[in-house]
């Protein structure tokens, strides 16, 4: 019937014709299941502490052909301390600079054709770079008329570096960190002992007895401290002349480390950073150091510990006792 004879209006849409030769086949049909599948990288900059750390994280980008629509999944690491797995969830992603309500600009939404190999993709501030893809997809893309692009490489993460030190990387390689109980379970009770003198002979008014009055020094190898107490006392209490009570009476100097030089009125810590101490290589039978200003002179070993330690470690052979005038 005609629809100007009957005085209808005229129809708002043109006639459907349909296709002789193909018949209509919706999208979600067309292109089910069908998934451009990318390979990709994001670059995260932490700091804490004073420290500065570059990490990238790859990632897997999907994007499915039948609503256009894109999801971004992280492969899960054991053990990372972060979030991890699935990055944008699967919808319509708009693009940076576009408003969901923009209605006049059809391109507000990524779409296949924008994405390809060394290329970035903004997704909610993120920036994402495509480093590579599927056989199916590059074969799709190509018969579409894009021209992908060569794979890249992802980058290694860089190794926290403090922000001041970014510029010394490339000069020197970062030092081993020791342990901090390492020495502790190294030398625990290993101690070195010998036998020395106090050297009071140039000295005025001092009785014959006192002018080289012997000494054991002990070199505790844990903590590198130093401990000096009268022999004479330490040999009558092994005897039982003197009980346990009394064995501070014989310490002259308590266990400590030993400056070789005088040690100054220091006003701030930082001026123990220019103090030296002794260390096993100044104990060597025959030389002489200075405990606060006293002369003290090394004349026999204690133990096979401690001539076993310089034997391994100096190459010292010979520990004769010395002989002193």
């Amino acid at each position: 019937m005609d629809r100007e004879l009957a005085g209808l209006s005229p129809p708002i849409y043109p006639p459907y014709k349909a296709h002789s030769g193909r018949p209509f086949v919706p999208k979600s049909v067309l292109y089910d299941r069908l998934t451009l599948r990318f390979d990709g990288f994001y670059v995260e900059d932490s700091v804490a502490w004073g420290y500065s750390r570059r990490t990238v994280h790859p990632v897997k980008l999907s994007y499915y052909l039948e609503d256009d629509t894109i999801s971004v999944h992280e492969p899960v690491t054991p053990n990372s301390g972060r979030p991890q797995g699935k990055l944008v969830c699967r919808h319509k992603v708009l693009k940076s600079g576009h408003e969901k309500d923009d209605d006049e600009n059809p391109q507000k939404f990524w779409h296949w054709k924008d994405l390809n190999v060394a290329s970035d993709v903004d997704i909610f501030g993120r920036r994402f770079r495509l480093t590579n893809c599927n056989q199916w997809t590059r074969e799709f893309l190509m018969s579409a008329g894009i021209e992908v692009n060569a794979p890249e490489d992802v980058p290694e993460s860089n190794p926290p570096l403090k922000k001041n030190d970014a510029a010394s990387r490339s000069r020197s390689a970062p030092q081993p960190r020791s342990h901090p109980l390492k020495k502790f379970l190294e030398h625990d009770g290993q101690i070195l002992r010998f036998g020395c003198v106090w050297d009071r002979r140039e000295e005025e008014g001092v009785s014959v007895d006192e002018r080289m009055k012997p000494y054991v020094l002990r070199y505790f190898l844990v903590d590198d401290t130093i401990q000096i107490t009268d022999a004479e006392f330490e040999s009558n209490q092994k005897r039982g002349l003197y009980s346990t009570n009394r064995a501070q009476e014989a310490v002259l100097l308590r266990r400590q480390r030993l400056p070789k030089e005088p040690r100054p009125v220091m006003t701030s810590p930082a001026d123990a950073a220019d103090l030296t101490f002794y260390d096993p290589k100044d104990l060597i039978l025959g030389n002489a150091i200075s405990v606060h200003g006293r002369r003290f002179v090394f004349v026999e070993t204690g133990d096979e510990f401690t001539r076993s330690f310089y034997r391994n470690n100096f190459d010292i052979v010979d520990f004769t006792p010395v002989e002193l005038d």
